[in-house]
């Protein structure tokens, strides 16, 4: 959409700019054809000027980090431009106006010097009659993005895309017992894994915390787990004791032989989505002993869970769920 936005806002400056003459508006221009061929190339140059500007804005965004890494310089779906020193804001600005009207003029007058009559005079008259508009557009224009801050693709949901590194949250690390048996569930991997991260290196084959268990299997009379470091253990007792804690309600049922822990779940999930997402931490550690397509296919929904709405259904009631015994041993036969 703002793809289309932007195309059509470009035609129409561009429509306008050519009808300009050296005297003024000359609408009998419209119906020529070297008036569309100008008007089309016009209006690619403006694109790519917009993305080259908001480009230019994205690369500078990341140097002010590493520069200023005192300032607060992302908003929400927004950059942050309004703490900058002035100066240095102003500066970027007017490189940025300068750099792209370089480039401009450079393929004016190449145009001026393939067509027929003197170069100097078609590139001294454009100077005159239209790099004034050309000059202070895009100067307003530059002003107007690195001021508020607004790239065009950017929305508060890949605010995180733009940084050189991604956004740590920051989680206090507090024993889960002395909390709520309820914790919001955005907040509840947080705070189990702070307290106890994954130990692939040291996970027994015997027994297992509810946490250590991503994937839990049942066909026929075989029952199978696959741990946190992607190992896959015959498992005949562990859904009884999950059973008897109250825990199998976390197993969420994605397809008719695979349950996946959604205490592992990255939250907020669309009940429409076709996918669920794993934490980072959770996939890196399957990635142990599975590949990254074994991972995907076993959190696909099937399309009868997403029309049976189970998924919704699992959502609404998923902050009543207790996580008390998550760090518990569990037998696996």
């Amino acid at each position: 959409m703002k793809v289309l936005k932007l195309t059509v806002e470009s035609l129409l400056v561009s429509m306008i700019f050519n009808l300009i003459g050296n005297d003024g508006m000359k609408l009998e221009r419209f119906w020529t054809p070297i008036y569309w061929i100008w008007t089309l190339a016009f209006a690619l140059a403006i694109i790519i000027a917009v993305l080259l500007i908001h480009l230019r804005l994205k690369v500078l965004w990341i140097y002010w980090q590493k520069r200023y890494p005192e300032l607060k310089l992302s908003g929400v779906g927004r950059l942050n431009t309004d703490s900058l020193p002035k100066g240095e804001l102003l500066w970027s600005i007017l490189s940025t106006v300068i750099a792209i009207l370089f480039v401009y003029l450079c393929f004016i007058y190449l145009l001026a010097f393939v067509r027929n009559g003197s170069t100097e005079i078609m590139f001294r008259s454009y100077l005159i009659h239209y790099m004034p508009f050309i000059g202070i557009g895009c100067l307003f224009y530059v002003s107007y993005v690195f001021i508020g801050g607004q790239l065009w693709w950017l929305t508060p949901q890949n605010t995180v895309a733009l940084r050189e590194k991604p956004i740590e949250k920051v989680v206090k690390i507090v024993p889960p017992s002395i909390l709520d048996k309820v914790i919001v569930v955005g907040s509840l991997y947080d705070v189990l894994y702070s307290h106890a991260p994954f130990e692939p290196k040291t996970i027994s084959k015997d027994t297992v915390r509810m946490f250590d268990v991503p994937f839990y299997f049942s066909k026929k009379r075989e029952k199978e787990v696959i741990l946190i470091d992607g190992t896959r253990l015959n498992a005949n007792h562990f859904v009884h004791e999950l059973e008897r804690m109250g825990l199998d309600k976390w197993y969420f049922r994605i397809n008719s032989t695979c349950r996946v822990n959604m205490m592992h779940v990255r939250y907020p999930v669309n009940p429409n989505t076709a996918q669920l997402e794993f934490r980072k931490e959770v996939f890196d550690s399957l990635r142990t002993n599975m590949t990254v397509m074994d991972i995907g296919n076993l959190l696909l929904l099937t399309e009868w869970m997403r029309k049976e709405k189970k998924l919704k259904d699992f959502l609404d009631n998923v902050h009543h769920l207790q996580h008390k015994g998550w760090d518990r041993l569990i037998r696996l036969k």
